[in-house]
């Protein structure tokens, strides 16, 4: 079983190898300061490959914030070798096996012009703008499915057994603790539960202290992404005080754990990380109830619940509206889900046993579709991806031992 960590570490000694530079975002996120060009490489065989990839398929892919790492990811694309000299004086100076590169690079100046090929886990058009604008190849595979399949691992020993019909303390959860720039839509979203008089029905958290704009700073921000119409409901619903579930401050690790007291809850609204944007990406978030054994809504960017059935999920339309996910104006998408909750929240105890006893072979398929197929599905979609870019590219795979890959990604 491949361990998130190493993931890059992982690709770059099983499939990539020697013949390719491989980059990576540090941490996997953008870094808040200027990087420098050598911020972005990490497993690399040095200069002298004619072939460059770029992993940017942890964050979303937003142009503003990716394109300092596209300037640097094309470097040294463009230079002359004087330049490629100049940038590199000091390593040059320090470093005998960079010398020898750039003594390479000297007699085999080709090599300052390489194939670049970048690595996402969305489907977008913006995306593709970046790929067709600096005349990349592309390849996708679904990096947050792999990272919740190691993160949630031990949740299959703790709930294999629990049942989905019983008593539970609250109608639904929703974590919404990040709220500004483009998570501001959980302001609209709160204080429409506010509105309808829910919370009191919910586990609900919402800007707790954090190093980002609180609530108040957002809806004051001309650069808000927040619709007039969000922000004049805002104010009149929204609560002025923090909304807490479990604990007041949150571990840096929170997206890789579950609380317990989750359990206490029917329905998980799973708030995503994307949902402005006109992206097919989904994180970890959307898991969390499945390993949960917990029913879903999804309020993300239009077209990502289809997107989750195309890994062989099952979703709840039938029982509940669904149509939300096909509306593409943020707030009216907001209102359908909130309107579906509503709907469960004034049922009478007998009607939500009821849903509970409908809902519960989906729930329960989830839950061992996640545990079983998925890892297939979206280990052979790497390596058939993969298998494609080689093609295009023109790189003898013969190397790749595809079917030990394979096994390592799916035991």
């Amino acid at each position: 079983m491949l361990q998130i960590d190493h993931v890059y570490e992982f690709f770059y000694q099983n499939i990539f190898t020697k013949d390719f530079d491989v980059c990576t975002l540090p941490g996997g996120s953008v870094l808040k300061n200027n990087p420098k060009l050598t911020d972005i490489h990490i497993f690399t065989p040095g200069l002298a490959t004619d072939k460059k990839i770029f992993f940017y398929d942890q964050e979303p892919f937003l142009a503003k914030l990716a394109n300092p790492y596209i300037e640097m990811f094309n470097f040294p694309l463009g230079y002359s070798i004087e330049e490629v000299v100049e940038i590199y004086k000091d390593e040059i100076n320090n470093s005998p096996t960079v010398a020898q590169e750039i003594e390479f690079l000297k007699a085999n100046t080709h090599y300052l012009y390489k194939q670049g090929i970048l690595i996402t886990s969305e489907h977008s058009p913006e995306v593709d703008d970046c790929v067709n604008a600096n005349n990349y190849k592309k390849l996708y595979y679904f990096f947050h499915g792999f990272a919740a399949i190691d993160w949630y691992r031990g949740f299959y020993a703790l709930n294999y057994n629990k049942p989905v019909v019983r008593n539970y303390t609250y109608d639904y959860i929703t974590f919404n603790r990040l709220v500004s720039n483009d998570r501001s839509y959980r302001c609209y979203f709160i204080s429409r539960l506010a509105e309808e008089l829910l919370l009191e029905q919910g586990q609900v958290s919402f800007g707790l202290p954090t190093e980002q704009a609180s609530w108040q700073e957002e809806i004051a921000d001309s650069n808000t992404k927040l619709s007039a119409k969000a922000i004049n409901h805002i104010k009149l619903h929204l609560p002025s005080r923090p909304l807490i579930i479990d604990n007041e401050h949150v571990l840096g690790s929170a997206s890789a754990d579950i609380p317990r007291c989750t359990n206490n809850s029917f329905w998980h609204i799973v708030t995503e990380t994307v949902f402005y944007y006109d992206k097919l990406h989904l994180t970890e978030k959307i898991f969390k109830p499945i390993v949960m054994k917990q029913p879903f809504m999804l309020v993300a960017a239009s077209g990502n619940l289809a997107y989750l059935k195309s890994y062989g999920f099952k979703t709840f339309d039938g029982i509940i509206d669904e149509s939300y996910d096909s509306i593409q104006d943020p707030d009216a998408r907001i209102d359908a889900v909130v309107d579906q909750l509503v709907w469960y929240c004034t049922l009478s105890v007998e009607n939500k046993q009821e849903v509970m006893r409908k809902i519960e072979a989906i729930v329960e398929y989830n839950f061992h579709h996640f545990y079983g197929e998925f890892k297939h599905i979206i280990a052979q979609e790497l390596l058939n991806n993969t298998k494609s870019l080689f093609k295009e590219v023109g790189y003898n795979d013969s190397t790749v031992a595809y079917d030990d890959v394979y096994k390592v990604l799916t035991t």
